[in-house]
């Protein structure tokens, strides 16, 4: 069940999402996490900004992490932004882990976004998290469309192969590359820093040892990607909370 409701109280027009347990579990403890989002830069909130806020269960390292809640709001003001997050307590566990992540949005271009981890509610995280942002910086060619990468990180670890991936953005909206072991083809889709991917076709042939390893990271990190921009300098693919899951580099 998902349950809608509006927050006024100064923070402006504002959307909560609460995901409750199935029908059946019984009724629904909800409880509030609260907290504000800021950005370091002394300029102001552009017109028509959006701050995001997302509750997330990180328990397991190797799965896509689980919305639990999430707010949507129109700032009547300046940052610092509060939020209140509903959700339902029956969903945290005392041993699980769980986080929240924020960004300022104007129509899909993100502007600032959380790229570090910020716990919240067990193992003794707070139930008030104050979220820091970083401001994103488009790529200095802006699109990628016509543009081809090896990619030289993945998940945090620089890669160290004579067969890196690689990655060509066509100007018809097809991607294409190699796993450094696999051919593969697709869709992607750009506007502004959102960056998404369609279905990808792959070859098929066997992948042993450190190359078999890299593509596994190589499509893992792929499907994760939600946003492209630069980091120190550096052509970046980031997953919805911002954190780096690719860097590229030119052939």
């Amino acid at each position: 069940m998902v349950q809608f409701g509006t927050m006024k109280a100064g923070l402006g027009a504002a959307v909560a999402v609460v995901v409750a347990l199935s029908a059946g579990a019984g009724a629904a403890d909800i409880r509030d996490l609260t907290g504000s989002v800021a950005y370091r830069e002394k300029i102001a909130l552009p017109q028509g900004a959006l701050v995001e806020v997302r509750l997330l269960d990180v328990s397991k390292m190797d799965v896509a992490a689980t919305l639990l809640a999430s707010q949507t709001l129109r700032p009547a003001g300046q940052v610092p932004v509060d939020y209140r997050l509903s959700y339902d307590d029956g969903m945290v566990l005392d041993s699980g882990r769980y986080a929240v992540s924020a960004l300022i949005r104007v129509g899909d271009q993100v502007l600032w976004r959380s790229t570090t981890v910020h716990p919240a509610l067990t193992r003794g995280a707070p139930a008030q998290v104050d979220i820091m942002l970083e401001k994103m910086v488009e790529s200095q060619s802006g699109a990628l469309s016509g543009s081809n990468w090896r990619v030289v990180e993945l998940a945090s670890r620089s890669v160290q192969s004579e067969k890196p991936p690689e990655l060509r953005f066509g100007t018809d909206g097809r991607v294409s590359g190699t796993s450094g072991c696999n051919q593969f083809t697709g869709s992607y889709t750009q506007s502004g820093e959102v960056l998404s991917f369609g279905n990808m076709a792959v070859t098929r042939m066997a992948c042993i040892g450190n190359l078999g390893a890299q593509e596994t990271a190589f499509f893992d990190a792929l499907s994760k990607v939600s946003g492209v921009g630069l980091r120190a300098g550096q052509t970046v693919l980031v997953d919805h909370d911002g954190a780096v899951v690719m860097q590229l580099a030119a052939p």
